[in-house]
């Protein structure tokens, strides 16, 4: 296979590791002891996002999303709707770095910030500097590890849960509510990013099915940990913890070990490194069509450094950015995505209804044939 090509079940295991990652950082008492229903109906917005994404790259095969909407849309319209998408994956790189730096910092508390961030981001960039094919085996080699240590994780902790913690159940339709739309913002709106490698994908029009059943398989991920980690932490500490999966792991004891939560650092490591990375690749792809770069690997270092400094700089404090981007982030996520991607998929489908009437549309406006994706280096 080319370096330059994915396959549908690289792609779909993409998706599911960016929805693992999330499940390992992400707060999980966004509703109460309804968090779990929260999560199961907010995946609509999720396949939602999914489902307009693999439209539109099935109307312009071989086209990145930011070319089709430039496209559709004319020069000075696809810029402005693009600068929302691609703001929207620069805020969610950006997120994800502050989150893989708190997680290796809980276990290395020594190391700074300012040698783990550019560290994280280096190793990032040498993926990406490898191609887009590279990035999609070295997912499919990490996912039975992620598989097999959260599934122990859950056996774990599934111990100790006490699951008259998760009574009553739909409580408070309004929190259910509010937990509905944070999920849905993160991690579901955020998996629109997948946008920017499905023109390397080489059979998506017969196998993305695959894709559809892992994302399922996300999904019952992110539920199950909410599940049970309100049964072991109850809805009222959840809600203060970033890693409350990591806290429910820290109180195991088995025997004479201690510190059992050390031995799902790989866990932590992974997910929250490979969401990183496809956010770093994603965000480098769109700002390339974005500007029109003819290769990607003269914009990677320099991208991964603005981030970076952005990111040391963005909030003053861990608390800072866990005050306000537990709220923010949501939001941001839903409604940029959302909003972009909305626009995007209902000029595409007005494109494909009056695809044969030229007195309607512009010569430029035609579909052309499928074309390969050019090499990302």
């Amino acid at each position: 296979m080319s370096s330059t090509t994915l396959s549908s079940r690289q792609t779909a295991f993409i998706l599911f590791m960016i929805l693992v990652g999330n499940a390992l950082v992400a707060p999980a008492a966004g509703s109460g002891n309804s968090s779990w229903i929260s999560n199961l109906l907010a995946a609509l917005a999720g396949w939602y996002v999914l489902a307009v994404i693999i439209g539109v790259q099935k109307a312009f095969p071989g086209r990145s999303i930011i070319q089709i909407t430039e496209l559709c849309l004319g020069k000075l319209g696809g810029k402005l709707l693009n600068f929302i998408y691609i703001s929207a994956i620069f805020y969610a790189t950006i997120v994800y770095l502050f989150d893989a730096c708190v997680i290796i910092r809980t276990i290395l508390p020594f190391i700074t910030c300012y040698l783990l961030r550019p560290l994280i981001m280096l190793a990032a960039a040498y993926c990406i500097y490898k191609g887009v094919n590279t990035v999609g085996r070295l997912t499919e080699i990490l996912v039975p590890i992620a598989l097999l240590l959260a599934g122990l994780s859950f056996i774990l902790i599934f111990i100790i849960a006490d699951f008259s913690r998760l009574q009553p159940v739909w409580a408070d339709w309004k929190a259910l509510l509010g937990g509905i739309i944070e999920s849905a913002g993160w991690p579901y709106s955020s998996i629109s990013c997948l946008a920017m490698l499905l023109p390397f994908v080489t059979d998506l029009a017969a196998k993305k099915k695959t894709i559809y059943i892992w994302y399922l398989a996300g999904v019952s991920v992110v539920a199950l940990r909410s599940f049970l980690v309100i049964a072991v932490l109850g809805p009222e500490m959840t809600i203060l913890l970033r890693f409350p999966l990591y806290a429910s792991l820290r109180m195991l004891t088995l025997a004479d070990f201690q510190r059992v939560e050390l031995f799902f650092f790989l866990l932590w490591f992974t997910g929250g490194f490979v969401v990183l990375m496809i956010n770093y690749l994603a965000a480098s792809l769109a700002l390339k069509d974005y500007i029109g770069l003819p290769r990607l690997n003269p914009l990677v270092l320099p991208l991964g450094f603005f981030l970076t400094v952005i990111s040391l700089y963005m909030y003053s404090s861990d608390m800072e950015f866990y005050a306000l981007g537990s709220v923010t982030t949501p939001l941001i996520s839903l409604t940029l995505n959302l909003l972009y991607l909305t626009i995007v998929g209902a000029v595409v489908k007005l494109r494909k209804q009056h695809a044969g009437k030229p007195s309607i549309l512009s010569a430029e406006f035609r579909p052309e044939p499928a074309k390969r994706p050019s090499r990302p280096g």
